[in-house]
C-alpha cells in the first residue's frame, strides 16, 4: 500500500542517497483506457482500482501519514495501443533504510521535476515498525 505524507521540504533528499536501493526509468502510456506499461519487454493494460472503503489517517512527526485510495493493478496483456495517449517518461528512486526494511520511501521524476513522493510497504498504518521507518526517513529530510 503507498501512505502520503506532506513533506515540507525536500531539498534534503541528498541526505538519502546512501539508503538509494533501486533506480528505474519506465514509461507510462495513458489513455482514455487505463495505462499501458512494458513489463518484461510485454506489453500491459493497468486499470485504476478505488478502494470503497474509508481509510485511516495517522499523525506522526506533524504530519500527516494519509493512505491510498487507488492503486494501478495489471491485468491484461496488450498487443496494440490506442490510437490517442502520451508517454510520460517516470523516474523512479527507491529507498530502503536496510535489506530487510519492508518500507520503501520511493521518489518519481519526470523531466527532472518531483512529479511524486510516497511510502510503499505491505505494513498496515498501526504497524509500528512502518511508522518508525517514515519517521527515521523525515528525521533525515529535515
Amino acid at each position: 500500500m503507498r501512505y502520503y505524507i506532506d513533506i515540507k521540504n525536500m531539498r534534503n533528499i541528498n541526505k538519502l542517497l546512501p539508503y538509494n536501493s533501486y533506480k528505474k526509468n519506465e514509461k507510462q502510456i495513458l489513455t482514455k483506457d487505463g495505462m499501458f506499461k512494458y513489463v518484461n519487454e510485454e506489453l500491459y493494460k493497468f486499470k485504476l482500482n478505488i478502494y470503497k472503503h474509508q481509510l485511516q489517517e495517522t499523525n506522526i512527526a506533524k504530519s500527516f501519514i494519509t493512505p491510498s485510495h487507488f492503486q494501478w493493478k495489471k491485468y491484461d496483456n496488450a498487443y496494440n495501443l490506442p490510437t490517442i495517449h502520451c508517454i510520460i517518461n517516470v523516474n523512479i528512486a527507491e529507498y530502503k533504510l536496510n535489506n530487510k526494511s519492508r518500507t520503501k520511501f520511493i521518489v518519481e521524476t519526470v523531466d527532472d521535476v518531483l512529479n511524486d513522493y510516497y511510502f510503499e510497504s505491505g505494513e498496515t498504518i498501526d504497524n509500528h515498525s512502518l511508522l518508525e521507518d517514515i519517521n527515521t526517513f523525515l528525521s533525515m529530510l529535515k
